[in-house]
Order: structure tokens, then C-alpha cells, then sequence
């Protein structure tokens, strides 16, 4: 079965190689004039590539997406990708496509810029994965796709009742593991990140996307209008020049199509904006369905029931690990939902 990069490098020669030989033959006027574009990446790259076309309506702009098994080989990958005037590629590990991964691609055509994926967690600190050894870069599944409460998972491998774990679920459960004050690191990490490895200078538009209120649905989730201003960035490290355009008003939300974590109401107090319990889950079939969303114990009695098909072995999370193996923390967890369960503090919504 062909993936979505098979399917989209037939698409390329397709273009490049056989419709204007068409048009010249038939007369037909080519609309896409401008430069030609290639961005390839994860989830965040359609959001990228997207951008880039209102920031260029004459451009091709393309987008290879490196999340499953790729039947072609790197290297009619790397000769497709020569046909664009710009390469754009995320970080990719071996797998997607036969024969390397991002750092082989940039090997073989130089020209490729290497651009960071947005990563932050000061608004979803409590998200963490469970990795699946037996799956390429694979995640064991909860009741929302690979994004996994750290809470929740302590709490099923404590062997706490689903009450009890409801009721770890408060401001001074989150105050005790320092999910209240993560701002300064989250922001460092991706400043840093963005700036030291990519060339990638995000502090002015970081300090904008924190005035707009909360501008993440997961921690790898940026909203649309993030993914706008990193396209801006991009088109002047290669030297495009972007154009003014309202951006608000061609808008597509794409990574709000997938799952979607909650901002715990005393995490979302902290920044001035309204939290909740609220678990999405994935709908890429929107058209057809309008999808569904878990509150907090439904949640929570989803993950147990999937963590139940697991070995307790297969469960594992550094996070996790830690707070388990380190007798202080376990143990001012294991109180908290005591004391909390008492006092009849059991959010839902």
C-alpha cells in the first residue's frame, strides 16, 4: 500500500516533468508560477506548508509527510526533492523511507534546511508517552492516541482506585511536582532548541504567541497561527519574501483534527486563561462525524482499562519511573489523593 510520500512523489514528476509539456501543448496558462517548495516532516509540517502557500500563492509547495513506512527508496527521494528551488525537512530517523532518515537526505541534497518542530509544555506538563519497543518510533495507545496523564499512570501503577486517582487530579498535586511554574524551562527549551540546532530566532514571535493566550493543543501540537509565524522565519532564511497577509482569514486548523489535551483549570489560572478536563479525541473524518471528548474519570477509567491489556513492565515512563522508585515523592502523592479524596475534591469537567 502506497504512503502518503509514495503517493505524493508520483504527484511531483507528475508536475514537474508532464503537465507543462501539457500545457504548452494545449495552451492552458500554468498557475503556479512561483517558486517550487517542498516541505517534509511530521504532523506540524502540513501546518508549515499550508502557511507557506498563502505566503506565496504563485508557489508549488509540497508536503511529504514522515510518519509511516515509505516504500521508495532515499535515493528517489533525494532526486525528487532535487526538482524543488526549496527543501524544508524536520528531524526524521531511519524508517520513514528505505535507506536513512533527515541527516542522509541533507547529505545527499545539501541545500535541505533542517527547521525545528515546536515543542511545548508549560500548558499540558502532566502529558507524557509510553514508547512501544516493538513499533517503529511507536507509542503504546491510550483512550487519546500516544498522549498518557503522568498522574494517571502512577496512579494505575500504584494500584489506586479510580477515585483515588481522580483525586490526585488538584492544585496541590500540581504545585507538589512543579507543573505550575514550567514557563521559564518550557520557553528556554524551545528558545534554545529553535536557535542552537536550526538558526531559528522564535523570541519575538514566542513573546506574541503568549499575549494571544494559550497557543498549544498538546505539547507538540502549536495552533496554526504558531505555525504561521515559523513559516514567515523560514521564508527569510532562504531569502523568500513573505507577504503581508491576514492570515486569521485563510486560517485552517489542522492539528485540531487529532487528539486534544486539556489545561487543567489551576494550570490554565496561572496563565490568565480557562482550563478544564476535557480530553479530545482524534477526528480526521470531520466531515462526516463531529467526534467525541472524555471528561476526567471517563478518562482515566479508558486508560485503565487499556493499561490492563499490558504487562506492567510494558508501562514504562521516566517520569513515572522516578516518582515511583523515589520513596518521598510516591509517598506525598499517595496522601495527597488520601486527603483530597476525603475532602470531596473529585473534578469532572
Amino acid at each position: 500500500m502506497l504512503t502518503q510520500v509514495d503517493r505524493q512523489i508520483l504527484k511531483s514528476w507528475r508536475q514537474y516533468a508532464i503537465e507543462p509539456k501539457i500545457a504548452k501543448f494545449t495552451g492552458r496558462v500554468m498557475r503556479n508560477t512561483g517558486p517550487r517548495i517542498a516541505l517534509v516532516g511530521n504532523c506540524q509540517s502540513f501546518g508549515v506548508a499550508y502557511a507557506m502557500k498563502v505566503l506565496d500563492p504563485s508557489a508549488t509547495v509540497d508536503h511529504f509527510s514522515m510518519i509511516a513506512r515509505a516504500r521508495s527508496t532515499m535515493g528517489l527521494f533525494a532526486k525528487t526533492l532535487e526538482t524543488y528551488d526549496y527543501v524544508f525537512s524536520h528531524d526524521f530517523l531511519d524508517g520513514h523511507v528505505r535507506g536513512g532518515g533527515s541527516e542522509e537526505l541533507r547529505q545527499r541534497l545539501p541545500k535541505t534546511i533542517i527547521f525545528p518542530a515546536i515543542g511545548f509544555a508549560a500548558f499540558h506538563p502532566d502529558l507524557v508517552y509510553i514508547h512501544d519497543p516493538t513499533r517503529l518510533h511507536g507509542f503504546v495507545a491510550g483512550p487519546i492516541g500516544a498522549y498518557h496523564s503522568a498522574i494517571g499512570l502512577f496512579a494505575y501503577r500504584k494500584g489506586l482506585s479510580l477515585e483515588m486517582a481522580n483525586a490526585l487530579f488538584n492544585e496541590n498535586v500540581f504545585d507538589a511536582l512543579g507543573y505550575l511554574d514550567m514557563w521559564n524551562d518550557a520557553s528556554r527549551e524551545l528558545l534554545d532548541a529553535a536557535r542552537d540546532r536550526y538558526g531559528v530566532d522564535l523570541s519575538a514571535e514566542l513573546m506574541n504567541w503568549s499575549r494571544r493566550g494559550v497557543f498549544m493543543y498538546s505539547t507538540v501540537h502549536p495552533m496554526s497561527f504558531v505555525l504561521f509565524d515559523l513559516s514567515k522565519k523560514l521564508f527569510e532564511k532562504v531569502g523568500l519574501k513573505p507577504r503581508a497577509v491576514n492570515f486569521n482569514y485563510y486560517d485552517i486548523h489542522d492539528l485540531a483534527r487529532s487528539e486534544i489535551f486539556p489545561i487543567y483549570p489551576p494550570i490554565a489560572k496561572r496563565y490568565g486563561a480557562q482550563g478544564g478536563y476535557m480530553f479530545k479525541l482524534q477526528n480526521h473524518h470531520i466531515s462526516t462525524t463531529v467526534g467525541d471528548f472524555l471528561n476526567l474519570p471517563q478518562f482515566l477509567a479508558s486508560c485503565y482499562k487499556s493499561y490492563s491489556a499490558h504487562d506492567l513492565s510494558k508501562l514504562s515512563n521516566a517520569r513515572v519511573d522516578a516518582w515511583l522508585a523515589d520513596e518521598a515523592t510516591s509517598g506525598l502523592l499517595m496522601r495527597l489523593a488520601r486527603e483530597n479524596f476525603v475532602a470531596g475534591l473529585m473534578p469532572t469537567l
